[in-house]
């Protein structure tokens, strides 16, 4: 794939690589497959969107992954996962053959936040012995959806999700449903977890980002559930 060196794969799902300088020091900055955006690799970015047209804009930051011969992860809802591959399907893809290639991996939500967290750094670190050097993920949190994780616990995870894109080769998009999702969700979940958000049309760094340690010290103290 010739992006760069591959890093050393991690000792463990999403804990301290073996290596000691994390795998994205080198600061390279990619094309986000949205508008003309590059951003830097280990960014988590929150996608907001409306319309059918916009979630469907979204899906190009996968596309150009796949025709860079990078490593691409669809997470989340079945719903979610399925529009993702019917958008890629239009476009001319073959998920079912991507996936069987390793070149797509297709991850479903846990009902336990933690577990789902690990799951995402095994696939990642999976993805680096195979030889990737490059992972974009492209997610759809099933924010409220049984059998997905409480409220509380899904904005832990969101707030981790940041610091696990810092230590692998890696680009992480988060889908904000901003017309279904309610205010405290986009306010907590979007705003405070994600350090970049996207909306229309550019790349914006986020000034209302919380860093995950004051976030989670707040997020203890909250009595909702």
């Amino acid at each position: 794939m010739g992006l760069a060196p591959r890093p050393e794969p991690f000792a463990e799902s999403v804990r301290t690589p073996r290596t000691s300088t994390p795998v994205c020091a080198a600061n390279r900055t990619i094309p986000l497959g949205l508008r003309d955006e590059y951003v830097a690799v280990g960014a988590h970015i929150a996608y907001f969107w409306e319309t059918p047209g916009e979630f469907s804009d979204a899906v190009r930051f996968l596309q150009v992954g796949l025709a860079r011969g990078e490593v691409c992860v669809i997470f989340g809802h079945t719903e979610g996962n399925r529009r993702v591959c019917e958008s890629l399907a239009e476009r001319g893809y073959d998920c079912a053959y991507l996936v069987s290639q390793g070149e797509l991996v297709i991850v479903p939500g846990q009902t336990n936040a933690t577990q789902m967290l690990s799951t995402i750094g095994q696939v990642f670190t999976e993805a680096l012995e195979r030889g990737a050097t490059l992972i974009r993920l492209l997610g759809n949190i099933g924010w409220g959806y049984r059998g997905w994780p409480a409220e509380k616990h899904l904005l832990e995870f969101e707030a981790r999700v940041t610091g696990v894109a810092r230590q692998f080769p890696c680009v992480v998009v988060c889908m904000y449903d901003i017309g279904a999702l309610s205010g405290r969700v986009i306010l907590h979940g979007a705003f405070e977890t994600h350090p970049l958000t996207f909306f229309r049309n550019i790349v914006r760094v986020n000034s209302q980002y919380v860093e995950v340690d004051e976030f989670l010290s707040g997020l203890r103290g909250d009595a909702a559930p």
